[in-house]
């Protein structure tokens, strides 16, 4: 309470002395009574003294029965790292449904072309791909001559994702609206010479004898926008095509020629539309547990072409978040600012008070948000420039109850804090 007062104090003064002035001081009393129990229960937390040395900069909050009731810097904005990430399925969950499921179109043109048409599936994995050429082969088609890929659902208007460095790590991935297995290639350098797949679902592409000539020995999943480009298309439009290839002729397909970037012409038949089994559920959870950054991008474009259509662009994709954040969690641009949805870009900012209404917001979906130290919660890390933070729930008997916290600084002392937190 005596840090309600020194907050309010400031405020009230100025109108508490013309009131008394005016009115007496039993008027004053009466005012400064009235200010108080209007204030929002959010004005009333406190922070934790214990805590104050673990942070330099940085905050949190802890809400108990929709109120917060400790929280530091409440208002500030700080750097999220991947607990953004919490925002962003959210908005998924919200604007394209639980139970959305995305698709990839398969056409034959009477040349025996074949073109496959992507719109962002976000889990597009080798398993999938089999199943695709699986379904192929179950039409009946014998003989292939091209392979044309489709990649026009998508027209980004950089094609490095906001945040991302140009490293072979599999984080730095980028988007694309035609992508296999997250844009990351799994490989296996034996005794630096010898390259094979490491996974029995991915068969070897010559795609792996190339990037995996200079690695280590050893295992190795690499993004594969780190190395130099190597035919006329993206070397991610080349991994799709090798896939399909390699594949459709396990079926016993005859691939006869080359592997193009191009678009469905009017004349081509559509073959099949192979239809996600997961749902954005299932890839919310997934993209949560595993902190995928390309899946988080990838629900974050599908969440602008919800509202705008296809193609996806980030335009479209910041406005459709702007636009959940202030009408549907009444949200101010001071509270929180999104140009990516994976949290990688240190452009992100959220306030403590904003990442609790985003947790309120969510409850109804809080069993996607993976377990850590027996807490469900989301963690978020940018090591290089210091940010550390965790946001999720404290179950306590049937209840959950929000917080987050959000470092900015040197110092990783979100587990001291988690624990302390936790004891509240």
């Amino acid at each position: 309470m005596q840090d309600l007062g020194n907050k309010l104090s400031a405020v009230v003064a100025e109108h508490h002395q013309k009131l008394l002035r005016k009115v007496g001081r039993f008027v004053g009393v009466v005012f400064l009574f009235l200010l108080f129990i209007a204030s929002p229960p959010q004005l009333s937390a406190g922070d934790i003294p214990e805590l104050n040395k673990l942070i330099t900069n940085g905050g949190y909050a802890l809400n108990k029965k929709g109120e917060t009731l400790f929280s530091k810097n409440f208002r500030s904005t700080f750097i999220p790292a991947s607990t953004i990430k919490l925002l962003t399925c959210l908005a998924a969950l919200e604007l394209l449904g639980p139970d959305f499921h995305f698709s990839t179109d398969i056409y034959l043109d009477p040349a025996s072309t074949l073109y496959i048409k992507g719109y962002g599936d976000p889990f597009l994995v080798s398993e999938k791909v089999r199943s695709i050429t699986e379904k192929i082969a179950a039409l009946g088609i014998k003989n292939i001559k091209n392979i044309i890929l489709d990649n026009s659902a998508f027209a980004l208007e950089h094609e490095k994702t906001e945040g991302a460095g140009n490293s072979t790590n599999p984080y730095d991935s980028s988007s694309s609206a035609l992508a296999v297995n997250f844009n990351t290639l799994p490989l296996k350098v034996v005794h630096g010479a010898k390259i094979k797949s490491p996974e029995p679902q991915t068969p070897f592409i010559p795609l792996m004898g190339i990037v995996g000539n200079g690695l280590d020995s050893g295992f190795h999943r690499v993004n594969i926008y780190a190395f130099p480009q190597i035919s006329s298309i993206s070397n991610s439009l080349l991994y799709c095509g090798q896939l399909f290839k390699t594949m459709l002729e396990e079926q016993g397909i005859l691939v006869k020629g080359e592997i193009f970037h191009g678009k469905v012409p009017s004349g081509a038949q559509l073959l099949l539309t192979y239809n996600a089994e997961e749902s954005i559920s299932d890839l919310v959870e997934s993209c949560l547990f595993s902190s995928n950054n390309f899946m988080a991008n990838q629900l974050y474009l599908a969440i602008g072409v919800a509202r705008y259509g296809f193609p996806a662009t980030w335009k479209k994709s910041n406005l459709a978040m702007n636009n959940f954040i202030r009408n549907n969690l009444k949200l101010t641009n001071d509270q929180v600012t999104m140009v990516e949805g994976s949290g990688l870009s240190i452009k992100n900012r959220v306030t403590p008070e904003a990442m609790i209404m985003i947790l309120s917001k969510f409850r109804p979906y809080a069993s996607l948000i993976p377990v850590k130290y027996g807490v469900r919660m989301k963690s978020g890390t940018l090591r290089e420039s210091g940010v550390f933070c965790y946001a999720g729930y404290f179950s306590r008997g049937k209840k959950i109850d929000p917080f987050v916290i959000l470092l900015n600084q040197k110092q990783n002392g979100r587990d001291k804090i988690l624990t302390i937190l936790y004891q509240q």
